[in-house]
């Protein structure tokens, strides 16, 4: 968030690759919710076959008409297998959004010998 209070989404991904199962990842999501009321949010990570794999707290948000309500959700997870994962976004309990998480297999770099 910058001095003004507006908020900048610095990167966005959808694919995450590695060379060797299983491995951890970190990130965040973000959400802004809009309308009005009192509501309670949830952000959700399953796999392919709905499994949760992790689960972020409810959290409250207060909307006005004038003011939509930030959620930065972090999550430090471990991925067993490649395929394809989901990050879902629940308000008051009911799905409103699902993204698409893939995650590959990826060879090694090959590194050039130092110069000499």
């Amino acid at each position: 968030m910058d001095n003004r209070g507006r908020t900048h989404v610095i990167g966005i991904f959808d694919t995450v690759g590695t060379i060797k199962f299983p491995f951890d990842i970190s990130f965040m999501v973000y959400c802004s919710i809009k309308g009005e009321g009192t509501h309670t949010a949830l952000i959700k990570i399953e796999n392919s076959l709905g499994d949760k794999i992790a689960e972020s707290k409810p959290m409250v948000a207060e909307v006005t008409p004038q003011k939509s309500h930030q959620i930065f959700a972090g999550f430090g997870i471990g991925i067993k297998a490649p395929g394809l994962y989901k990050v879902i976004a629940y308000l008051d309990g009911i799905k409103e959004i699902e993204h698409p998480l893939f995650v590959r297999e990826e060879q090694p770099t090959k590194t050039e010998p130092p110069i000499q």
